[in-house]
Parts: C-alpha cells; structure tokens; sequence
C-alpha cells in the first residue's frame, strides 16, 4: 500500500508547494509589505523545505523552519492580516510536521514549533504598539495549538500502526509455530503406526530368521544360511527403519538426516546377492550432488528388490559407468541393473505391484533431477532398468534409446 500511495503523496505535496508558493509570494509583496525578491524566496524556500520533506524529513524540517523565521523577520505588522506567522507559513509548517513525525521524528517537530513560537513572540514583542496585542496573541496561540495537536496526532497515529504491524507479525509467528507444531504432531504419529506396524513385523522375522539354525538343526546347512541371510537382511531393513523414525520424530532433523549415497553401493549389492561390474571413478563421484547419488542408490535399491520379488534365484547385475558429455551438456551417470531369467525351478514370489509404484517412483525421482529412466524386458526372459543422472540436479538428460511405452508396474 506504501508504494501505492507514494505516488499520490508526491503529487499532493507538489500541487501544495505550488500553491503555498504563488500565495505567499503575492502575500508577502501585498500585505506584508516586503521586497518582490526576499518575498519570493522566502516563498520558494518554503515550499522546497515541505517537498524536501518528503524523503529528508529532518532537513526538510529543517529549510521549512529557517524560512520561517526569515519571513517572520522580514513581514512588516499589520492589524488586517494574520502576523507575525503567515496563513501559508502555517500551513506549510502543518503538512510538515505530519511527515516529519510519521517518521518517528516528532522530537524535531516539537523543536521547531518551539523555536518558531519564540521567535514569533519576540518580533510580537519588538512591534510595540504598532499592532495590537490581541490578534498577535491569538496568532501565536494557533500557531502552538495547530502544531502541538497535529504532531500528537501524527505520533498517535504512528505508534497505532507500528502496533498493529507488531501484532500482525506475532499472529504470523504464531500461526507458523502452530503449523509446525502440527506437523510434528504428523510426523510423529506416523512414526508411531510404522513402529507399530512395520518395525514389529521385521523384529519378528529376523528373530525367526536368525533362530532358524538352532530350532530346525536338521535343515541343509544352504538353507541355514539363506536365513543368516534373511535374518541380516532384517536387521539392516530395522536399522534403516530406526533411522526414519528418529527423523520422523524430530522436530528439525529432516535437512539433516545421513542419507546412502554412492559409498554404500558395494554393501547395498553385496546384500542382495548381485555383482557391481563397473563403478565411476574417484574424481567423478565425488563431483556428483548428493542427492543424485542418492537417486542412484534408491534406482539400484529398488531395482534389486523388484529382481528378488519377481526373478528369484536369477543373477543380478549393476553396472555405473560417466556418461559421455553431449555438446553444451554437462556429463551424467549412466546406471545399469539387469537381471536374467529366473531357473526353472523357482516361481515367482510375489505378484506385481498393482499401484505401479516401484518404477513409477523411480521414474518421478529421476526425471525430477533431470535424468530419464527406462524399464525394459531384455533377451532371455530378463528385465533391465536403466537410468542417466546428471551430476547436477536440473541438467535435463535424454538416454539415447526410446523408452518402451508398455512397461510392467513393480
């Protein structure tokens, strides 16, 4: 609104100097007796000190109050006119205190009020009997009245503002704190469910797993150790899930929270029972943005686990190799995780997700860096997921074969 009003504030204080300008000017030639010159630069002077106002308050107060005082000296008394303060001197005066006290500045108003007042008084006094004493008196008592209610009103008018600014933003802070204070609340209680949920059925399965040895001595010792590695696999899966809890129920841990990222790749596949062919160099890994190595580790994470639900007991692949660089575009990372047909012997475990979030999910996070992934059948009986990463998120990357538009959900 400030900056709406400027203008208009600008243009009102101009057509008001102007005015105040020819008035005073013809008044000080006509009534006041004083030379045509020290009459119109008393004239200019004033209403240079209400536009100077406008954006130096204080110096403004202060060639407005100068003025004054000079024509103040130099008017001749009369019984007709007002004096020793003049109509437009007053008025002048007025409009600049409003300005000078809507900027906290009211001390200085006051200042000049009271110098002008004594001044006034003592050219009254030094008239003799010249005038009389009445109308200067009733002169100089408007001058103080006008000016003391108008920097009060001003100053009031002020501080009501600066109140309601004060109460406006404690009312934000306020509502920005109990928007926080909901979304802890959130968090937490979905923190609660997935403990409740999630976290005891996992405690349930590694125990079972890891006790399976010694409960079923007779079982083949490669059976014992698929259930090691269940039971490990659970216990990194309750690892991970404390992790998110802890995030879940801190009020401001989220920015903060560690999160896997090219370094965790050789456990991460290790566990799953696949291979890493190829992985990128020094240099280039750690020029990539952590949160594309963290996309590279959620495709990979995703990828295996889709491979283990849907190929069990098939060879696994992953394989990082650079990108080559296109004209004007910036290298990316190319991430390759491919799975053979699953043996004859082995079924599938479990069905294909019908919400399709798996490769969808992979997708969306790609794509939102400015990668693109692709989900194919390969020769075989196979599947092969493949995803280009820029080592800057926001670089927009094409991979350089189509993607197929019928793609299983997983």
């Amino acid at each position: 609104m400030t900056a709406r009003r400027s203008p208009w504030l600008w243009g009102a204080a101009t057509l008001l100097a102007v005015a105040l300008l020819a008035v005073s000017a013809a008044l000080g030639v006509t009534v006041y007796g004083m030379p045509v010159v020290e009459s119109l630069m008393i004239a200019a002077t004033q209403s240079a000190g209400l536009l100077i106002a406008l954006r130096f308050p204080r110096w403004g107060l202060a060639v407005l109050t100068i003025a004054v005082i000079s024509g103040l000296t130099l008017a001749q008394p009369t019984a007709t006119a007002p004096w020793p303060v003049q109509v437009t001197s007053l008025l002048a005066l007025l409009a600049t205190y409003v300005l000078v006290a809507l900027h906290g500045r009211w001390l200085a108003a006051v200042a000049s009020a009271a110098l002008i007042g004594i001044t006034a008084s003592g050219v009254a006094s030094g008239a003799g009997n010249t005038v009389p004493g009445g109308p200067m008196v009733a002169n100089l008592i408007v001058l103080l009245a006008l000016s003391t209610i108008t920097i009060g009103i001003t100053t009031l008018v002020r501080a009501v503002r600066a109140a309601r600014g004060e109460l406006a933003e404690a009312r934000e802070v306020s509502e920005l704190e109990l928007a926080r204070r909901q979304i802890a609340e959130e968090r937490t209680r979905i923190a609660r469910e997935m403990h409740d949920v999630v976290a005891h059925g996992m405690s349930v399965i590694q125990v079972q797993a890891a006790s399976a040895r010694y409960r079923f001595p007779e079982i083949d010792e490669a059976v014992a150790d698929e259930f090691d590695e269940l039971a490990a696999t659970a216990r990194t899966a309750l690892g991970e899930m404390r992790a998110l809890l802890g995030v879940l129920r801190a009020d401001d841990g989220a920015e903060h929270a560690p999160q896997p990222g090219l370094g965790d790749l050789p456990e991460l596949v290790a566990r799953s029972r696949a291979t890493l062919t190829d992985q990128l160099p020094g240099s280039l890994a750690a020029r990539m943005d952590p949160v594309c190595q963290l996309a590279v580790y959620r495709v990979v994470q995703e990828s295996l686990g889709n491979a283990a639900r849907h190929a069990a007991g098939a060879s696994a692949t992953v394989s990082l190799a650079p990108e080559p660089p296109a004209p004007a575009v910036p290298a990316g990372v190319r991430v390759i995780v491919q799975n053979g047909a699953p043996p004859a012997d082995r079924t599938v475990r479990a069905a294909p997700d019908p919400s399709g979030h798996g490769i969808r999910g992979m997708r969306e996070r790609v794509t939102a860096l400015g990668g693109a992934l692709s989900a194919d059948p390969s020769p075989g009986g196979g599947f092969q997921v493949t995803a280009l990463l820029p080592i800057v998120p926001g670089t927009q990357l094409t991979l350089r074969h189509p993607v197929s538009p019928e793609e299983p959900s997983a």
